[in-house]
């Protein structure tokens, strides 16, 4: 009875495999108990990155009006003689321009009312409007004025059209946005780029009160992350790796840091020195992450339990068995994700040896007692 207590506490790396499998096909799991193999892969494969992409503005481009502070030019042209006065030699040699003067306006500030003075059109709407409609609102005041007038506006200096750059950039401050669009990747660079590596780096983006993040690794190679700016944008560039934790029957438990943008499960676990021969179940290794329930429900057919489906993530684990050449080409196919973690089993083998070396270690003692008993 005694061998047998000590054989329910003898220490080990973490639970066995069974007690991993029991409890994950128990009446209410705890996590989704999930064995690799190439159906998942091709439904993690096609599950969607929660990235960037909700907040992407319809094509075209979101269309950038003027702002209270912009610094505005116009430009008004008149055909002939009249309220911009007598037509010069210089404007009339000009080709298109002949019998048309022109005349510009310094440049002013959009006031706080959100107007500009115009000489004889008198104060403009601009604020919330294009330079487009700011244009025919102009040509619509001096009708009746000036004989076939023609305005051209241009912002020369914004405040409020930029997106606020900060954190792990070489410039970091307010990026002008274009009239044509600003993408992400374009501001990034206008900052002067990131001060680490692209691997290590999230990107995150705060529009209206949302706070949205992705990897600029992703950015760079999904086409649909990188999306156009808006006013008012702000985005923070912060340096984190990305890691993995190895833990079990493993020659190296420990922390690992992705040295490239993408790590798989043989890399993993190479990281961490290998399975120990002497210790591992090749059967039991498995994969711990919390994923989003829509991907969790991709895993299965059956509807997910409604403890489970309640959460925005799901803990899922994932087995892989090692002891097959197919398991091993899956583990090259198994994408790591940040924060994962690597748990290898101990074989079931190593206790009943251990059970067997404490048999051994208690008959040693019986033995010893017995010689002793004898001596005396």
């Amino acid at each position: 009875m005694v061998s047998l207590s000590a054989c329910a506490s003898m220490p080990i790396t973490g639970p066995l495999s069974k007690q991993i499998l029991a409890e994950g096909s128990s009446e209410a799991p705890p996590y989704l108990l999930v064995p690799v193999d190439r159906i998942t892969l091709t439904a993690l494969s096609h599950a969607t990155l929660d990235g960037l992409s909700p907040l992407a503005s319809p094509a075209p481009p979101p269309v950038v009006t003027i702002h209270v502070g912009d610094a505005v030019s116009v430009t008004l042209w008149e055909f002939g003689s009249g309220l911009l006065g007598p037509v010069n030699a210089a404007t009339a040699s000009q080709p298109g321009l002949v019998g048309a003067q022109s005349a510009t306006v310094p440049v002013q500030t959009v006031d706080q009312s959100g107007t500009i003075m115009v000489p004889f059109a008198g104060e403009i709407r601009a604020a919330g409007l294009t330079t487009r409609q700011v244009q025919q609102a102009i040509i619509a005041a001096l009708r009746g004025k000036a004989n076939q007038t023609q305005a051209l506006v241009q912002v020369v200096q914004t405040t409020d059209n930029a997106a606020t750059i900060s954190g792990d950039v070489n410039r970091p401050g307010r990026v002008p946005l274009m009239w044509a669009g600003t993408r992400l990747l374009d501001a990034i660079s206008q900052a002067g780029g990131t001060t680490g590596k692209a691997r290590d780096m999230i990107v995150q983006l705060t529009r209206g009160g949302v706070v949205r993040s992705v990897r600029l690794v992703e950015l760079q190679t999904i086409p649909t992350e990188n999306i156009y700016l808006v006013p008012g944008d702000l985005v923070t560039l912060s340096q984190e790796p990305q890691t993995l934790v190895v833990l079990g029957a493993t020659n190296r438990n420990q922390e690992v840091t992705f040295a490239k943008a993408k790590v798989n499960l043989a890399e993993a676990l190479g990281n961490g020195g290998g399975l120990n021969d002497s210790l591992a179940d090749p059967y039991g290794v498995y994969v711990l992450r919390y994923e989003p329930v829509e991907v969790a429900k991709s895993l299965r057919t059956e509807p997910l339990p409604d403890y489970l489906a309640a959460n925005s993530t799901v803990p899922v684990v994932y087995q892989v068995n090692l002891r097959s050449a197919d398991g091993l080409l899956l583990a090259q196919s198994f994408s790591m994700h940040d924060r994962d973690v690597v748990y290898v089993a101990t074989s079931q083998s190593v206790q009943v040896g251990k059970l067997a070396e404490l048999f051994n270690q208690i008959a040693n003692i019986g033995k010893s007692r017995s010689t002793q008993r004898f001596t005396y």
